[in-house]
């Protein structure tokens, strides 16, 4: 996602990230007894981020491995049935990012990874010049760009106008670069992973690579910071977070994504243009929010821990939109034509503009008015 916008945060999540994923307090500090209702917030959070966050972090790094693996084979023997098992995991893998953008807040912001594996467009010049070299230090280059690194700079390898690349136009240059970027890829999503479960929490496989890299994250266990109690006062904060999450990336998708190329401000700002993968990027976001406000992972149902039965209990009829807003938006997205890059002017984008707009106030009403201490 683009870095300009996907960092937009409203008033309260700016007061959040001033006090930060801070610890209880001072040793000395009196503990503070939970009410019932922080003790049900808190319950509801440490469910979110055992239900919807740690999987779907989990399933990111696993699948990027797999990608990581096909791009190897792709390298050692460029066949086009190579080619187009590169592109089927890519799209495997990216769902499961896309997904996961409904929580944004802690690692992926704080290690700068979501603008390091998902900038657009990608820097075509550099890369070109990059591809013409010497190719020296390609990883290196890659770690320290964010135009030439993660999802997008292999899109532009192994696709080309929503097809797999013929292998045979495949450069080696090209290889090198792909597998340099998958590698940096993984070892990002392996990040996210361990800085959300916990480092002794994962694989050996993934805590050697971590290791290797001086990987700093061994006490950032943002999912047990964000499940308990914030800055010794009131778990509210973390329940704000969550919804402010997923305010940020339905606007980012609704007035970003589609809408800066829909409005004629910028039509080269279109996400995942090569593999014609816009639209179903978009509707996975939402998806992903649906999934996070239900309270699980592929749920079809609120869970009885969930920002969605909170919600419900301090007014059912706001949930009942909410839930609808999110269903009116994944239609409205899935009936935008095909593909995004050619149809981006055409009257259903505008549609699913003015719907994601709706739901961004929905969402913003519940967090600004049914949440209490």
């Amino acid at each position: 996602m683009k870095t300009s916008l996907k960092f937009r945060f409203m008033t309260v999540a700016m007061a959040i990230a001033s006090v930060g994923f801070s610890s209880c307090g001072d040793d000395d500090e009196k503990e503070i007894e939970l009410t019932a209702n922080e003790k049900k917030i808190q319950a509801i959070n440490e469910s979110y981020v055992k239900d919807c966050i740690t999987p779907v972090y989990k399933q990111l790094a696993d699948a990027t491995f797999e990608l990581q693996s096909a791009i190897a084979t792709l390298q050692s023997a460029k066949t086009d049935a190579n080619v187009v098992n590169a592109c089927n995991l890519w799209k495997s893998s990216r769902q499961y990012w896309e997904w996961s953008e409904a929580y944004l807040f802690g690692a992926a912001d704080e290690y700068s990874i979501d603008p390091h594996i998902d900038t657009w467009p990608l820097d075509r010049t550099a890369l070109q010049n990059l591809l013409d070299g010497a190719m020296t230090n390609v990883e290196t280059q890659i770690a320290n760009s964010d135009n030439l690194a993660g999802f997008h700079g292999l899109e532009y390898i192994i696709f080309r106008e929503g097809q797999p690349r013929q292998a045979t136009v495949i450069t080696d240059n090209e290889m090198r670069y792909a597998v340099a970027v998958v590698a940096d890829l993984v070892l990002n999503c392996c990040r996210l992973e361990a800085a959300w479960s916990g480092i002794a929490n994962i694989s050996s496989a993934k805590q050697t690579l971590l290791k290797a890299s001086a990987f700093n994250g061994e006490a950032d266990d943002f999912g047990e910071r964000l499940s308990d109690k914030w800055d010794n006062r009131t778990t509210l904060s973390g329940l704000q977070q969550i919804i402010e999450g997923f305010i940020t990336i339905v606007d980012e998708v609704g007035n970003g994504k589609i809408g800066t190329p829909y409005n004629g401000e910028d039509v080269n700002y279109i996400e995942s243009p090569h593999a014609y993968n816009s639209i179903q990027d978009f509707e996975d976001n939402i998806q992903g929010v649906k999934f996070c406000y239900l309270g699980k992972t592929n749920a079809a149902s609120a869970q009885s821990l969930s920002v969605s039965a909170y919600i419900r209990e301090q007014d059912a009829s706001t949930d009942q939109r909410i839930i609808a807003g999110l269903d009116n938006c994944i239609s409205k997205i899935k009936a935008m034509p095909k593909p995004f890059v050619k149809n981006y002017t055409d009257a259903k984008v505008g549609e699913a503009v003015d719907a994601l707009d709706e739901l961004v106030q929905l969402l913003e009403y519940a967090n600004n008015n049914l949440l209490e201490e």
